[in-house]
């Protein structure tokens, strides 16, 4: 027998994890580019860099945490 509620609640929280993921690789991007063009002019800004790597490590960060809580013999449940 299907719980559909606990169903809906896995659905809904994998849809939520998903979104929070691309915007937050997608803010990376969007600031590794900004980036780039400045250095190009010769504007480089290093707390830009600071920012984007640490967008992209926060994004890792997120997946990893996905992927301990999918896999059970990584939290023995």
């Amino acid at each position: 027998m299907i719980e559909w509620s606990s169903f809906l609640v896995v659905a809904a929280a994998t849809w939520v994890s998903a979104v929070i993921v691309i915007a937050l690789f997608s803010v990376a991007v969007r600031m590794r580019a900004v980036h780039v063009d400045q250095a190009a002019e010769g504007q480089g800004n290093s707390l830009l860099r600071l920012g984007y790597w640490a967008v992209f490590g926060i994004c890792g960060l997120v997946v990893l945490l996905g992927v301990y809580l999918i896999v059970p013999a990584l939290h023995g449940a």
